[in-house]
C-alpha cells in the first residue's frame, strides 16, 4: 500500500499542464529543460527522446518527465527497443495509439514504467519516467 501512495505522490506533480480534456488542445512551444540531468539513469537517454523538464526523487524512486514532438505510434518502438537494448526485459506493454504504456524490469533490483500520453499541447507527447532503483533509495 505505501509503494502506491509513493507511486501516485510522484506521478501528481509530473501531471501534464493544460486544461480539461474537453478543450481544444493548445499549440505551444516545448517547455524549458532542466539544467541536471544527472539523477537521471544512464542507461536510459530520456533527454534523447524530448525535452526533460521534471525530475525528482522520493522514497526510492525516480519520477521524470519529457516533452516531444515524436508522435506515440513512432516514439513506443524506440522506447522498446532501447529498454531491451540496455539490458531491461519488458514485462509488458500497450500501445494504443494515443497513449501508451511499458513495464520493464532490471536485475530484480531495478524496475520502471514509461507513460506515453499525448500533450501538453497539440502535436506533444509526455514522456513520464517512474524508476526504482536502489541509488534512489540511498538519495531518499
Amino acid at each position: 500500500m505505501r509503494r502506491v501512495a509513493l507511486v501516485a505522490a510522484l506521478l501528481g506533480p509530473l501531471a501534464a499542464c493544460g486544461g480539461s480534456g474537453a478543450s481544444a488542445p493548445r499549440v505551444c512551444a516545448l517547455p524549458e529543460p532542466v539544467e541536471d540531468l544527472s539523477l537521471l539513469p544512464r542507461d536510459i537517454p530520456l533527454d534523447e527522446w524530448g525535452v526533460v523538464d521534471q525530475i525528482e526523487v522520493e522514497g526510492g524512486f525516480l519520477g521524470a518527465r519529457a516533452v516531444t514532438e515524436t508522435s506515440i505510434v513512432e516514439l513506443y518502438p524506440v522506447l522498446a527497443r532501447a529498454t531491451v537494448e540496455a539490458g531491461y526485459v519488458i514485462l509488458s506493454g500497450d500501445n494504443e495509439g494515443f497513449e501508451a504504456e511499458i513495464f520493464f524490469e532490471g536485475d530484480g533490483a531495478t524496475t520502471g514504467t514509461y507513460r506515453l500520453r499525448e500533450g501538453p499541447c497539440q502535436d506533444q507527447v509526455t514522456i513520464k519516467l517512474l524508476y526504482e532503483a536502489q541509488r534512489y533509495r540511498r538519495l531518499s
